[in-house]
């Protein structure tokens, strides 16, 4: 039950305001001086505060005051029989909700007092919204103790205090450049803005125009409503341009002019809309190269390397393995009611020694599968995946099918089945690892489209 209470000097105004809400469900108490409301909001929990400017002790503009200094949150809505408009400004730079000129109706004040408290509701939500994203993208999460990783944390906090500056993320798939990027809009100034992002080399370029620049009414065929861009939408916030390295050249150069002149038009529209929203840009793509070979502008390059922040692949930072390891097991404790231990020496020696093509995001998943299905006391190398053990997979053999040579069943059989998925799996880890984990490059090198590369890898739970 939400407690308002009512200071006035008048009984009349006391007594039928007290009467109305307590019918509404809210708890009431009422004071006839501004100094025994002010008693009254340090003795109980008050969420909202009728206030009348005239009162016969205190002014109602310095009870205000006072009410301020001892609790921001209380909801303040002023009442004055002598209203002018110089008292309305001072009482909503002093931080009141609303302003109501005596006489009014009871159904009114009602009103404005559910505005208000849903008001307070919903400031109250956002809050904790932004406080629980603050906390789930720390600095803190982004594991690792290498010289190289320290030296990239430290510019991370450190750009999340300049406000506006563009930021490119560069590192290989997997790496954790989205982390990155979280954590520099929730820890900036900007955290209460939005966070809006996109896959740039998921989209078809028709399709991420739109995306980014929205489109009016009647723009094409299928538009039968406004679209606001994401672009617009980020504005006061942060947009995620993932990927940005997959980028169609004709697309780069539009984002170029957003980016240099901070205005765009909808698809379809004449009306200039600016945008406030910062760039923060990813690619596992070395852009220098691509502006080099003609496939990135350099122009966008210069624009978006303002500030850079590079992501070195898990391979070149081994030291970290063992930290991300143990972070990974606590965190699935956590979430599954799990109670596994550790990993045992042998399995952090092999975990080390591996290559890591999918990076943090393939050492994660495989500590959780292993949680999920083995669930040990402690993680030993038989539970981890052949193609980290290094099992050899007898694809040799497997070979000489092409070649014709017979290949001989042992007496208890084969399981033909595990056998092949064994095979493809391994075969696919080492294209991705070849590929830097590119997808579309592994695609190719295995001779089959993109659709069938991450078809096989969801069937054999390869995950990047």
């Amino acid at each position: 039950m939400n407690q308002v209470l009512i200071i006035d000097d008048q009984n009349l105004i006391r007594n039928s305001l007290k009467v109305a809400l307590e019918k509404e469900g809210y708890g009431v108490y009422t004071s006839e001086t501004g100094e025994e409301g002010l008693r009254l909001i340090k003795k109980h929990s008050v969420d909202l505060v009728l206030l009348d400017i005239r009162l016969s002790d205190i002014n109602g503009i310095e009870v205000l005051k006072k009410i301020r200094e001892t609790d921001a949150e209380t909801i303040v809505i002023m009442m004055t029989g002598y209203g002018t408009v110089e008292s309305a400004v001072t009482a909503m730079k002093l931080g009141a909700f609303d302003y109501i000129n005596k006489p009014f109706k009871s159904r009114n004040i009602t009103t404005i007092i559910k505005l208000a408290l849903e008001t307070q509701r919903l400031k109250r939500e956002v809050g904790e919204f932004r406080d629980k994203n603050r906390d789930l993208y720390g600095t803190d999460k982004i594991i690792g103790k290498s010289s190289v990783m320290v030296k990239s944390l430290e510019m991370v906090r450190k750009v999340s205090q300049i406000e506006s500056s563009t930021v490119l993320i560069e590192g290989e798939s997997g790496t954790g450049k989205e982390l990155v990027a979280r954590a520099i809009h929730y820890n900036s100034a900007r955290c209460n803005g939005p966070f809006v992002e996109i896959n740039c080399s998921a989209i078809p370029y028709t399709l991420l125009e739109s995306e980014l620049f929205g489109y009016e009414q009647g723009a094409f065929t299928d538009a039968k409503k406004i679209k606001k861009g994401l672009f617009e939408q980020a504005s006061g916030g942060t947009l995620f341009l993932d990927e940005i390295g997959d980028m169609d050249l004709g697309m780069q150069a539009k984002v170029l002019n957003v980016l240099q002149e901070q205005k765009f038009r909808r698809l379809g529209g004449d009306r200039v809309i600016k945008t406030d929203a910062r760039i923060i840009a990813a690619t596992n793509h070395n852009l220098r190269e691509d502006v080099s070979r003609k496939k990135f502008r350099q122009d966008l390059f210069y624009r978006l390397n303002v500030i850079h922040i590079y992501l070195p692949p898990l391979r070149e930072r081994r030291e970290d393995i063992i930290l991300l390891t143990k972070y990974f097991i606590n965190e699935f404790n956590s979430s599954f009611k799990k109670t596994v231990r550790g990993a045992s020496q042998e399995a952090v020696d092999t975990l080390s020694n591996y290559s890591w093509p999918g990076n943090v995001r393939e050492l994660r998943n495989t500590i959780e599968r292993i949680m999920i299905i083995d669930n040990p006391e402690i993680i030993q190398s038989k539970h981890l995946p052949a193609e980290i053990i290094g099992e050899p997979l007898h694809l040799s053999k497997a070979d000489h099918f092409s070649s014709g040579v017979d290949l001989e069943i042992p007496d208890g059989g084969i399981d033909l089945k595990d056998l092949t998925d064994r095979m493809q799996a391994r075969l696919i880890q080492k294209a991705l690892a070849r590929a830097g984990g590119n997808k579309s490059k592994a695609a190719k090198l295995l001779n089959i489209d993109r659709f069938s590369l991450r078809y096989l890898m969801n069937k054999l739970q390869i995950r990047m």
